[in-house]
C-alpha cells in the first residue's frame, strides 16, 4: 500500500514564515544601524536556505542570513590561461579588509545589539537569539568568491559568483546561494513544474523526518539542502500529477540515475562527493532506499 495522497499533501505544506521575517528584519537592523562597525561597509544582507527558497517546513529551526562583503574576494583561476592569470593579478590589488575582520565586526555588532548571551560562534555560522520565543538564527559572514571561466576582457570577466567563508577549523566553504535561489524559483514556475517543485521538496523533507521518527533512517543522513538539490535533478515532467504518482517516480529516477550527472541546485557543484556542501554517496543511497522501503510497506 502506498502513502495516501492526503498524507503526502499535508507533508507538502509550507511552515511558518512570520517568525523568520521578523528575525531577518531584526538582524539586518542590528548590523546596519549607525553604531555598527558595518554601517559604512556596503554589505549585502540576505536570506538563504529553506526560508529564502520557500521550502521550509513546520519545525524548521534556523533562519539563515548571509552578510556578504563584496569588495574582498577569493577566486579559482584554474580555467584561465597563464596570461589571463597575470592580467587578473595586475588588475586587482590585494584586499585589505579580510574575512576574519568581517567576522569580528559582525560578532561585535550582534553582541552590542543582543548582548553576549544572545550570540555565540557555531561550527559554520554565528548563532543569534533575536528575541523571546524566536528560534536561533544562523548568521554567515562571507566574502565574494569567483569561479573564473574566462578573463579575456578584464572589464567583463566570465565567472560564477558565489560566497566563501570559513568554519571553526578554518576550512574554506564555497557556495552559490543566489544561484540556488534563482534556479529553484525557475524550476517551480508554472510552465515547468506547475508550481509543484517546491511543494515536493517540502514533502520529501517531511518524509525524511517521518523516517527518522520511525527509526527507519539515522539523523544527519539526509540534510534538507541535499534533498532539495537532489530533487532539482529530476525532470520537470515527473513533478506534475498526484503525489501518489510523482513521489515513487522521483524516488525511482534518483535511484537509477548515475551520480556523475547530478548537480547541486546552484548548477555548479556536483551533488555527490566529499565536499562540505556535497552529499556522501552512501548517505544519498541510504535515504532513497529507506524512502522506497517505507513507500512499499506503508500501513
Amino acid at each position: 500500500m502506498s502513502i495516501p495522497e492526503a498524507q503526502l499533501s499535508t507533508w507538502s505544506n509550507q511552515g511558518a514564515i512570520t517568525t523568520s521575517s521578523a528575525a531577518y528584519t531584526s538582524i539586518r537592523h542590528a548590523l546596519l544601524k549607525f553604531t555598527s562597525p558595518l554601517a559604512d561597509k556596503g554589505v549585502d544582507i540576505y536570506l538563504q536556505g529553506s526560508y529564502a527558497n520557500s521550502t521550509n517546513i513546520y519545525g524548521d529551526s534556523d533562519v539563515d542570513v548571509v552578510v556578504l562583503y563584496g569588495d574582498t574576494f577569493y577566486k579559482d583561476m584554474s580555467a584561465l590561461t597563464p596570461a589571463q592569470r597575470i592580467r587578473h593579478e595586475a588588475k586587482f590589488p590585494p584586499a585589505t579588509y579580510l574575512w576574519p575582520r568581517l567576522r569580528d565586526d559582525v560578532l561585535a555588532a550582534l553582541r552590542a545589539h543582543y548582548g553576549n548571551g544572545g550570540v555565540r560562534l557555531g561550527t559554520k555560522s554565528i548563532k543569534v537569539e533575536t528575541g523571546s520565543g524566536r528560534r536561533l538564527s544562523d548568521v554567515v559572514p562571507a566574502v565574494q568568491f569567483r569561479l573564473y571561466t574566462d578573463f579575456s576582457n578584464e572589464d567583463n570577466p566570465w565567472a560564477h559568483w558565489g560566497i566563501q567563508f570559513f568554519d571553526n577549523a578554518n576550512n574554506a566553504i564555497v557556495n552559490y546561494p543566489k544561484a540556488h535561489i534563482e534556479k529553484g524559483r525557475a524550476k517551480n514556475e508554472e510552465a515547468r513544474t506547475a508550481g509543484r517543485y517546491k511543494m515536493t521538496v517540502r514533502l520529501f523533507k517531511n518524509f525524511r523526518n517521518y523516517l527518522i521518527d520511525k527509526t527507519l533512517l539515522a539523523d544527519k543522513i539526509a540534510p534538507s539542502y541535499s534533498i532539495e538539490c537532489a530533487l532539482y535533478n529530476v525532470p520537470d515532467r515527473l513533478f506534475i500529477g498526484d503525489f501518489t504518482t510523482t513521489v515513487p517516480a522521483i524516488i525511482h529516477y534518483l535511484l537509477n540515475t548515475p551520480h556523475a550527472g547530478l548537480i547541486c541546485q546552484n548548477g555548479i557543484i556536483p551533488l555527490i562527493g566529499d565536499g562540505p556542501t556535497q552529499w556522501r554517496a552512501m548517505n544519498f543511497a541510504t535515504f532513497l532506499e529507506a524512502a522506497q522501503a517505507a513507500w512499499n510497506n506503508w500501513r
